[in-house]
């Protein structure tokens, strides 16, 4: 059996990953780049009572702390599904319309409450 389940797959990346030679999105360094880290829900089905972005606004090397208020303020409008079922024939379905960020409350664990914008990753890890 030539091709099946548990067979060896030859992959033709793994030469450079191993021999330290692999390039990764986290290697990219630009001048003047921003880091972005997301700030996740951790409870699930949750009303946002507040949140303070004063302490992370203040932190050294932080350009922004945006929330899903931000952007609804911004007029931004939602994130669409770009290609549902039925744009290929199939049955029709049900479009949602979510912001990317929670806006008053959050559905689920993992739920992006927030994002923290700064010079460096680290900073932005911390700020967040």
């Amino acid at each position: 059996m030539r091709f099946g389940i548990g067979q060896p797959v030859t992959r033709k990346e793994d030469a450079r990953f191993l021999t330290g030679r692999g390039r990764y999105v986290a290697d990219i360094d630009f001048v003047r780049q921003a880091h972005a880290v997301f700030v996740f829900s951790p409870h699930a089905n949750a009303r946002i009572r507040g949140i303070d972005k004063v302490a992370a606004e203040q932190s050294s090397g932080v350009y922004a702390v945006l929330t899903g208020k931000d952007w609804a303020s911004d007029g931004l409008g939602t994130l669409d599904p770009e290609v549902m079922a039925e744009d290929m024939g199939g049955p029709p379905g049900y479009r949602t319309k979510r912001p990317p960020l929670a806006i008053d409350r959050v559905r689920h664990v993992g739920e992006r409450v927030a994002v923290v914008i700064a010079a460096t990753d680290a900073l932005a890890r911390d700020a967040a």
